[in-house]
C-alpha cells in the first residue's frame, strides 16, 4: 500500500501521522505553543563548566539549563564522524554568552541537548555555517548517484560553511539544490543579526511548526495523500504547496467530515495501542514491550498461534513477523536508545540468520540511525536507535501520581499494617478514642477479614476506634484523628471496630 499523511489541530495542539493504509508508521502529538522544538537557536549563556567531562550547562531562557558536550556536533553527526575531526575538548569559560542550537528534546530531570554548530534542514540539503564540509547521505547508496550529488554539492557550496545532501535529495537537480541552500544561506544571516542583538536566554530562530516539519522531513512524491483536519492549517499548507511546485498541492485533502478524522481512516486503534504495552500480531502471536531507566525491552511471545508442522517452524514464522512488527513500533513510539529484544529460541542457525537479516531489512526503512547487533545464544538481539525526540507515548499519558511510574500500588494488606501502625502511635501519645477515614474498599475488607481484631480484644479494649469509609478516597490514603472525648459526634456512615 502507499503511505500517507495525516495532520491536524485542536486546543493549542497539533497532530501529524504517517500510515502505510490504515497501520500507522509513525504518530506525534505537541503543543503549537512547545517552549523548544529541535532546530530552535538561542543566545546561549554559560553557567557551569565541567571540566573533566568537558562539558557544559547552558542558561537558554528554559526551565533547566541546556546540556552541551565537547563531542556534539549536529543533529545528525554520523554524517560526519570519520570524515570531520570531533572536538573532545570544550574551550569555554563560565559568563560566555554564545550561540547554541537544541539537538534533542529535554528528558526527565535533563534538560534541552545543545551544539554549537548550528545546522538547517531543508527538504534536500542540510546547510552548516560552521563545517566546511560536503557529503551525500549514507541512506544514498548507488555509487553513480552519489558521485553526481557530490559533485553538485561541490558546485554549489557556499563560501562559508559546508552541505550534505538529503536522501529526499537523491533526484533533486542543481537549480533545486542551489535555490533552497541560498535561502538557508540567506536564513541564517538573518539568525545572526538577531543573535547580535539578542539576550542572553532568548530564542533567535525556530522552526515552523509540526505540520510543515512533516512537509520537510517525512513527505516524499509517492505519498498518495496528505489530509488535514484543520481549515486554517489546511489554507496555510495549500498557500506553501502552491509555491514549492513539487506535487504536494495535489496530495492536498481537506478532511470535512463529522467524525474524528483518525476514527475515520481506522487509525484510532494504532493511536490507543500507544499507550499498551502488549502488541498482538495478526498470526496470534504478541509483543511485550517494556521500559526501563536504561533500555527497552521487548520480549516475543507466540500466543495462541500454534502452526500447522513443527515447533521450528512455528517459532521462526512468529519471529519474522515479530521483526517485521517490531521495526514499526520503534518508529510508531519513537523508541530510542538501548533495545533489547528477546526473539523465541531456534534451533537452526539459517532460521536465527533469517529473522536478523529480516530485521535489518525492517529497520533500515526507519528516518532515525538504527543498529541491529547479532543474535546471542540466547535468542536476545540488541538495537540501538538514535534517539532526538519523546517517545509518542510521552504527549498521550502521564505519570501515575500514586504509583509515580512503578505500576504498582500498596497492598490491602500493607495499607492495614500502615492503619494499625499510626492507631498504636495515636494511642501511645495517650488517646482514648480513634476516627479513622479511609477508602470504602479498605474499609470493607479490615471488616470483612476482622484484620484488627486481635488488638481490638487485647491492647485496645478500653480504646474505641471509629472507620469512616469515602468512596472518592484513594485505596492508599487514610487519615487518622485522636479524640478524648466521652461522647463523640462521628457521622451515620461510621463502623465501630470490634
Amino acid at each position: 500500500m502507499s503511505e500517507s499523511i495525516y495532520v491536524d489541530s485542536f486546543g493549542g495542539n497539533i497532530i501529524g501521522a504517517l500510515a502505510d493504509g490504515t497501520k500507522l508508521i509513525e504518530y506525534r502529538l505537541e503543543k503549537m505553543n512547545k517552549t523548544v522544538t529541535i532546530g530552535s537557536v538561542f543566545r546561549g549563556r554559560v553557567e557551569n563548566v565541567l571540566g573533566g567531562m568537558q562539558a557544559a550547562f547552558v542558561y537558554v531562557g528554559l526551565a533547566r539549563n541546556g546540556y552541551l558536550s565537547a563531542g556534539d556536533m549536529l543533529m545528525d553527526r554520523s554524517e560526519l564522524e570519520g570524515k570531520v575531526e570531533i572536538p573532545s575538548i570544550l574551550d569555554l569559560k563560565e559568563g560566555d554568552e554564545i550561540m547554541v542550537q537544541a539537538v534533542k528534546d529535554p528528558a526527565g530531570s535533563k534538560g534541552v541537548r545543545l551544539t554549537r554548530n548550528v545546522s538547517f534542514a531543508g527538504r534536500n540539503v542540510v546547510y552548516m555555517p560552521g563545517i566546511p564540509f560536503v557529503g551525500v547521505s549514507r541512506r544514498i547508496t548507488d555509487e553513480k548517484q552519489r558521485e553526481k550529488l557530490t559533485k553538485i554539492a561541490e558546485d554549489v557550496k557556499p563560501k562559508k560553511g559546508g552541505i550534505i545532501i538529503r536522501t529526499a535529495g537523491e533526484y533533486a537537480s542543481k537549480a533545486e539544490i542551489r535555490k533552497e541552500l541560498s535561502f538557508l544561506v540567506k536564513q541564517y544571516a538573518i539568525i545572526e543579526e538577531r543573535f547580535r542583538n539578542a539576550r542572553a536566554g532568548e530564542c533567535v530562530y525556530e522552526e515552523g511548526n509540526l505540520a510543515f516539519r512533516i512537509i520537510r522531513d517525512v513527505y516524499h512524491p509517492s505519498v498518495e495523500k496528505f489530509v488535514i483536519g484543520d481549515k486554517t492549517l489546511y489554507e496555510k499548507v495549500f498557500d506553501y504547496a502552491r509555491q514549492a511546485d513539487d506535487g504536494l498541492k495535489s496530495k492536498l485533502r481537506l478532511y470535512h467530515g463529522k467524525v474524528d478524522m483518525f476514527t475515520y481512516y481506522g487509525l484510532s486503534a494504532d493511536v490507543d495501542s500507544l499507550m499498551k504495552n502488549r502488541v498482538d500480531l495478526e498470526s496470534g502471536a504478541y509483543l511485550v514491550i517494556d521500559k526501563t531507566e536504561a533500555l527497552t525491552v521487548i520480549d516475543v511471545n507466540t500466543g495462541s498461534f500454534v502452526g500447522q508442522d513443527n515447533l521450528e517452524d512455528t517459532v521462526y514464522l512468529t519471529n519474522v513477523l515479530a521483526a517485521k512488527e517490531i521495526a514499526r513500533q520503534l518508529r510508531l513510539r519513537n523508541l530510542s536508545g538501548i533495545i533489547v529484544v528477546d526473539f523465541i529460541d531456534m534451533a537452526e542457525e539459517s532460521h536465527r540468520a533469517k529473522v536478523l537479516e529480516v530485521l535489518s531489512e525492517a529497520v533500515a526503512k526507519d528516518r532515525e540511525k538504527c543498529t541491529v547487533v547479532g543474535m546471542s545464544g540466547l535468542g536476545l538481539v540488541e538495537i540501538t536507535r538514535k534517539k532526538r525526540r519523546r517517545e509518542s507515548a510521552s504527549s498521550l499519558v502521564k505519570t501515575c501520581p500514586y504509583c509515580q511510574g512503578s505500576g504498582l500500588v500498596q497492598s490491602n494488606d500493607y495499607i492495614v499494617m500502615r492503619i494499625r501502625t499510626g492507631l498504636l502511635d495515636l494511642f501511645a501519645d495517650g488517646y482514648d478514642n480513634a476516627v479513622v477515614d479511609l477508602n470504602v474498599e479498605i474499609c470493607d475488607y479490615i471488616l470483612a477479614h476482622r484484620c484488627l481484631k486481635k488488638d481490638v480484644e487485647r491492647i485496645w479494649q478500653d480504646k474505641r476506634v471509629y472507620l469512616i469509609p469515602h468512596k472518592t478516597y484513594h485505596q492508599q490514603f487514610f487519615l487518622i484523628k485522636g479524640d478524648n472525648n466521652k461522647a463523640m459526634e462521628v457521622p451515620d456512615k461510621a463502623v465501630l471496630l470490634y
